[in-house]
């Protein structure tokens, strides 16, 4: 999940650069250890996947009762599937939420750009706690 979000985090970052006007322009950074630690969002999709997974574990668990040779694979594959939609679909919510709560505080600071902390040697304002606030 942290791939995704850092991944999130990239292309904002490229499309905040993109409306970059002038090479001082002030550009934020924003620690993801910080966000995924504390950001309720996190921890609240964290919890519904787990929720999610271990109902689907035992509805599993229980489709495969008297199953064997294919018909067993094919019921694993269909629930490994199922995980991987709501997988999937928690990713899309927390990318969409890092995206909405990155681009609202760069607008409201006027910045040209939000990098991500560790790639930023020197240099830049800290918007962490400003993300992990406006995250939902």
């Amino acid at each position: 999940m942290k791939k995704q979000i850092i991944a999130g985090l990239l292309a904002a970052t490229a499309l905040l650069s993109f409306g970059c006007s002038g090479r001082n322009a002030e550009f934020g950074v924003v620690d993801m250890r910080a966000v995924e630690s504390e950001a309720a969002v996190v921890k609240t999709v964290q919890e519904e996947v787990t929720t999610k997974g271990k109902a689907l574990q035992e509805e599993m668990n229980a489709a495969l009762e008297g199953k064997t040779g294919e018909e067993r694979q094919k019921v694993m594959e269909d629930f490994t599937s199922r995980m991987n939609v709501v997988r999937s679909e928690a990713q899309n919510k927390l990318k969409a939420s890092l995206d909405t709560a990155l681009n609202e505080v760069a607008k409201e600071k006027g910045l040209g750009a939000v990098l991500i902390k560790d790639a930023v040697p020197q240099g830049g304002v800290d918007v962490t706690q400003d993300v992990i606030a406006k995250m939902k």
